[in-house]
């Protein structure tokens, strides 16, 4: 029992779940998370919040007769019952108008996550992790929506937990490596630098793409130990390209918000740039336009004091955000990357690439061009006064052996 409300906790909710089961009834389980309530606690004190508990369980009592009600979090009830009662539309009616707390009018906001029973066979421990697969995925549409279970949510979220499980075995064991796509002179051809690729390989062989495991890395809080590996190894890769005599390439580096947030960023990079005896001169870190528009007064500075140890700064991906002139105007960097999806346009529309060319020169910095494919798109961006490309017209990502054969190569043919 509740100490507060004074309704079921949650072991007598899968009690209950587990009885329903057996019974085979038409019944759901429904969870209901009251939206924005730490900031209410926090802004108006604890008895206040607890008041709004008090005022929604009784709403919902009352409202949902044939129902059971259990607290199952500070802030997040179950209710279990038949099908047409524990509904969306139903419950969003029960908790629609404002409840009074203090003299005042409430209104209270709820997202919820819903598992119709029917057909169910498994334990109720089962389904009541199912209701919250769905409340997350309601959570990630909008604040007071509603999601019903799904097989294909669970199978989602179970192929999540087998990445992420993976990922962190993966960088224990060394099972993540760096791949380096080359970056040329659009004019002559000549070598200028390498990007660093994070890539993750699994024991059976398989490789599985960024796009899939850095969203899991970014959620798990990874991305930081991650961000360092990329970043001392990538380091640790020029100093070995020097020593190859590769003397004049400049290394890219992705550097991801969680890592800029980190309190130590500044002095990792330094950390990094010194064991690996490289040119502060040769690295470049590249950010994401939306990373720059976020916080620009977080951001700056910390651009700021990287410029400071003499490495350079990059804006990736320039074009698919929302970022304004004055944020671009504010940032110390040096270099524009045009994305892709813009340069796979050159050959109908080059309103964009010359767009951003024009202004990214306007304010001194030099271009660079992702995703150049064709023999048609470097001409085009020649053309446009665009210094530098990257893409699969040139070479895809390499590992060390593969790029300091490439390297060889090319300057052989130039």
């Amino acid at each position: 029992m509740d100490p507060l409300l004074r309704i079921p906790n949650l072991n007598r909710l899968l009690e209950m779940l587990d009885a329903r089961l057996m019974e085979r009834a038409d019944s759901t389980l429904a969870l209901i998370d009251i939206d924005d309530f730490s900031a209410l606690n926090d802004t108006l004190g604890h008895e206040f919040g607890d008041a709004v508990l008090q005022a929604v369980a009784h709403r919902l009592s009352q409202g949902l007769p044939r129902s059971h009600l259990a607290r199952l979090g500070p802030d997040i009830f179950g209710v279990l019952g038949p099908s047409d009662e524990v509904a969306v539309g139903h419950l969003q009616q029960v908790l629609h108008d404002a409840v009074q707390i203090h003299g005042q009018h409430v209104r209270v906001s709820a997202t919820m996550g819903l598992v119709p029973l029917a057909d169910r066979i498994d334990a109720g421990v089962a389904v009541l992790k199912d209701a919250h697969v769905a409340l997350k995925q309601a959570k990630l549409r909008q604040r007071g929506s509603a999601v019903y279970f799904s097989a294909a949510m669970g199978q989602d979220a179970r192929e999540r937990m087998r990445l992420l499980s993976g990922l962190r075995h993966a960088f224990d064991a060394q099972h993540m490596f760096l791949v380096y796509q080359p970056k040329v002179s659009l004019h002559d051809g000549r070598p200028q630098g390498v990007e660093a690729l994070l890539r993750w390989r699994m024991s059976d062989g398989q490789l599985v793409p960024p796009d899939r495991f850095i969203p899991l890395a970014e959620q798990s809080g990874l991305m930081g130990a991650l961000g360092t590996f990329v970043l001392r190894s990538a380091c640790q890769q020029l100093a070995r390209l020097r020593a190859a005599g590769e003397h004049e390439l400049v290394m890219a580096i992705n550097v991801s918000q969680a890592q800029l947030r980190e309190p130590d960023f500044v002095a990792t990079v330094q950390h990094a740039l010194d064991d690996a005896k490289v040119p502060a001169s040769q690295v470049e870190l590249e950010i994401t336009e939306s990373m720059a528009a976020d916080d620009l007064a977080v951001i700056r500075p910390l651009l700021d004091a990287v410029r400071a140890l003499g490495v350079s700064v990059a804006i990736d991906d320039f074009g698919t955000g929302f970022s304004s002139l004055s944020v671009l105007r504010h940032l110390p960097a040096q270099r524009l990357k045009i994305d892709r999806s813009f340069i796979n346009e050159l050959d109908h529309d080059d309103s964009i690439a010359r767009m951003v060319i024009s202004l990214g020169h306007s304010l001194g910095m030099r271009i660079t061009a992702e995703g150049v494919e064709t023999e048609a798109q470097r001409q085009a961006l020649c053309e446009l006064g665009c210094e530098e490309g990257q893409g699969w017209l040139f070479a895809r990502p390499l590992d060390e052996t593969g790029l300091l054969t490439w390297l060889t190569e090319r300057r052989q043919a130039i």
